[in-house]
Order: C-alpha cells, then structure tokens, then sequence
C-alpha cells in the first residue's frame, strides 16, 4: 500500500511569505512510523510543511497517488492539521486519515470529533501502524487494537488501551533517507545543506514536572531510555549516511547524567565525526565532568529552560532550582565553550513589570550566547492548562491560551506580553557588548558558524515573537 504522512505547517497562516526559517528538525515521529511500514514492503513518502512552503498542488498531487494519508497533529498546529484534513476530504472523501502525534494522546476522541479523520492514535503508534493498515483492509477489527480511535456510522468508538512501548531498542531508527530532500538545522549552523542535519531522542518522556508544560501528559507520565548500544549503533548510521550534525531532541536531555557520560565515553572512543546540539536541558542537570566530555565529543550548542530571574516565579513553575543554580549552569556552559541559549517565559500570574525587568537584567548578567523570551501559554495536559479549565477560565476546547488578564489569567493584556517580550529581546541583543563578547568567543574557537548562529537565531526568535 502507499502511505502519504504529512507533517503540517507550524505557523498561523498557509502564507509562505511569511516564513523566514523552514526545518527546525525533522519529524521523527512520522520517521519512525515509516519505517515500521517499510519493513512490511509498503511505500511511504513524508511531506514535511515545515520544511517546505505549503503549497496546496504538492498536497493534492500527492495524495492523489496514496492509499492511506497519516498526519501528525500538535496542540499549537491543531487548526493547520484540520485545514489540511478538510482539503483532502473535500476532494478525496472516501481516503482513510490517520492522525496522532501529541494532540491525539491527549483528547483522542475530541479529535475524531473536531475534525474529518477516520482514526486516531493515542500513545505510541509504531507497533499498531501495521495493525490499523489491516483493519482499513477489513483484515483485523479496530476494537482489537490498543490506542486506536475511528469512527463508525454511530459515532466514534475505540480499541483496547494504549500500551506503551517498554523497550524503545525494539524500534527500528527512523526512515530518515525519506526526508533527505529537505535541509534542517540552519539554525544551529546556516552552512548546512539538504541530508546533513538530522535529530536523535535517546529517551521518550519527561520525569520533570514543570506546570506549564504537557509533556508529561502527553508520555502518560512514564520516562524510557534507550540503551547507550542502541544510541551509538544509529549515530553510526547516521555518520555513514552523510549527516554531519546531530541534535539530541529529547524532552530532557540528559535526564540521567551517569548515563550520559558513559554514552559521550563511547561517542569519542569511536571517533564519530559529527556535531552534536542539546534542544533542552535543566540548569541542575550541569555537570562539570560530563561537560568536558561533551566538548571533547562534538557538542557545539546547550539550550537551558531558564525561564525566569525571580525565584518566586521559578517556584510557582515547580522547577525545582534555583536563580544562583541558573547563573552557575550558564557559567559552567560558557566557560565549557559550548554555544549557550536560554528560554525565558513572561507572565505568571502574578508577574509584575518589576518582575519582567529583574528577568531582563538577570539574563543581560549571564553569558549567554542566544536568548528567548516568550509569553506564558497555557496549553492543553499541562497543570496550569487543568487549573485554569477548572475555575473556568478556559475551555475545554481551548487548548492554547495566552496568560490574558482579560481571561483572569495573568496581570497584562496579551499584547501587554508580547510587548514585554519584544523589549526584552531587543534589550538584550541590542549591547555592543554582546556583540563583542560573541565575536570573542568566535574567534577564540576559530568557528564564525557561532556568529551566524547568533544571527539566525536572533531572527527566528523576533519573528516568533511577533507572531
């Protein structure tokens, strides 16, 4: 059979002009799904809209040649993946849709019943993929499946419980070779062409439980790890097919530090020749050993969840550090040599300007190479998100909202937020000292790719800002 999976557009809006950065990472969620289908001898082609301008042709022209079309549905992205839903219906209505991914773990059935879709995957996909294709054959009934949703004549009805995948090295590494076409990681380094950037998660889940964050939710509060064999047997795939730079992606990472310097142990015993980037991490996770081995390993680019400079903000974020554990992380980062980015988020619900601007100063004082800063959301599976639908706030088909002080959500307006924000962001970059000290540290590295980080990130961080 021919399977079409579909990663939608990020943005608001189909208008590619509007779009300056494509292809922060690839998705290897639909990669690895892929490959799962492959194994059986069926055909998978992967369009990635975040890697490429929507473009309603490329759509229609592919679908027209599937069997089957899968798309990967996020909470923030949830309209896209409805809009994209309803053009394939309305010119193919009788082609089954499977979505999953994020949004579909969390509200399963509100999903099948907000959009078009025939079935919906709740939990990980990858060991039923085979056995959803048997039931759209009439080979296998939708009931007997764990995870699954569809929908019948008589509404939406499900399968068995998902069942989550104990043992991630019994999944077989993404279908990359299906996204090579598309160039990923200009961020990290904008020399990189198509097939030389790709992503790795070595653990699924979060064992944090930080309130404005879903990500527990959406791992059904349990946290696996892959073994370090398993992680070193794909990196050396991934150095032998051509891919020069790697970013660990996983919601935490490293989640366990021991674990960690062993496997950067094995990464330069092997003399693997490839760049590696941390899309997230926590300050109290910095380890001065495990650092070094890192840098010796490749690691170029740290990102830490910051947050906030006040500590009762950190407190109500349930964080668990503290201001003067950021600042030592951070330092411990610089002075490692790795290229070090920190996310803020403003607007907790009882921040003030007072508080907006110590975060401000506290994230000027560090030497931090890239910044952030971003209004507070509260989304669907998070602690906030439940909070708020409880005392009436949100509804329950809301599923991303801005902490408003119209919503009784937080103290400033949303506009007031993404003001702050802006400020916050010019205020930063706009020092002649940073400049200089970022320069510095380039040239002391003998690598201007830190520049011209700086420079990508700097844009794609203004424009989400505005957005």
């Amino acid at each position: 059979m021919r399977f079409l999976f579909i990663y939608p557009p990020l943005e608001l809006s189909y208008n590619p002009s509007s779009r300056v950065f494509y292809g922060l990472s690839p998705p290897l969620g639909l990669l690895y799904l892929a490959s799962m289908l492959e194994q059986e001898g069926e055909t998978v082609r992967v369009l990635d809209f975040s890697a490429e301008p929507f473009r309603e042709q490329t759509l229609m022209t592919a679908v027209k040649s599937a069997d089957i079309v899968g798309i990967t549905t996020l909470s923030p992205s949830l309209q896209e993946a409805k809009n994209l839903i309803c053009l394939i219906k309305h010119q193919y209505p009788d082609i089954p849709i499977i979505v999953g991914g994020p949004h579909c773990t969390l509200l399963p059935e509100k999903v099948l019943q907000e959009t078009q879709a025939d079935v919906c995957v709740q939990g990980d996909g990858e060991h039923i993929i085979n056995e959803i294709k048997k039931a759209l054959n009439k080979q296998k009934e939708f009931s007997q499946i764990p995870g699954v949703f569809y929908r019948t004549i008589t509404g939406v009805k499900h399968g068995q419980p998902p069942q989550l995948i104990h043992d991630l090295n019994s999944i077989p590494f993404p279908a990359r070779h299906l996204v090579k076409q598309y160039t990923y990681g200009r961020e990290y380094n904008p020399h990189l062409k198509a097939g030389e950037f790709t992503s790795i998660i070595t653990s699924r889940g979060c064992p944090y439980s930080c309130r404005f964050c879903s990500r527990g939710s959406i791992s059904m509060q349990r946290y696996r790890i892959r073994s370090t064999e398993n992680i070193i047997t794909e990196l050396k795939e991934l150095q032998d097919q051509g891919y020069r730079h790697v970013v660990f992606s996983d919601d935490c990472f490293p989640a366990n530090v021991k674990q960690a310097s062993r496997l950067f142990d094995v990464i330069s015993q092997e003399n693997l020749d490839l760049k590696f980037s941390l899309t997230a991490t926590r300050v109290d996770l910095a380890d001065t050993e495990l650092y070094k081995k890192m840098r010796q390993a490749g690691v170029t680019h740290i990102q830490f969840g910051l947050e906030s400079g006040n500590q009762d903000v950190l407190d109500f974020y349930h964080k668990n550090t503290t201001v003067e554990t950021i600042r030592k992380a951070v330092l411990l980062s610089h002075e490692t040599g790795f290229f070090t980015i920190g996310s803020f988020i403003l607007g907790a619900p009882f921040e003030t300007a007072d508080h907006f601007n110590r975060t401000i100063q506290f994230a000027k004082s560090l030497p931090l190479d890239s910044v952030s800063f971003v209004p507070l959301r509260y989304m669907v599976g998070s602690e906030l998100w439940s909070q708020a639908v409880y005392a009436g706030n949100i509804r329950e088909t809301e599923y991303l909202v801005y902490a408003d002080n119209n919503r009784g959500l937080g103290t400033y307006t949303k506009e007031d937020l993404f003001r702050y924000c802006l400020r916050a962001q010019r205020l930063f970059y706009g020092r002649p000292s940073f400049f200089f000290n970022l320069l510095k540290k380039s040239l002391g590295n003998d690598d201007l790719t830190y520049i011209q980080s700086y420079l990508s990130i700097l844009r794609s961080s203004l424009r989400r800002t505005k957005s």
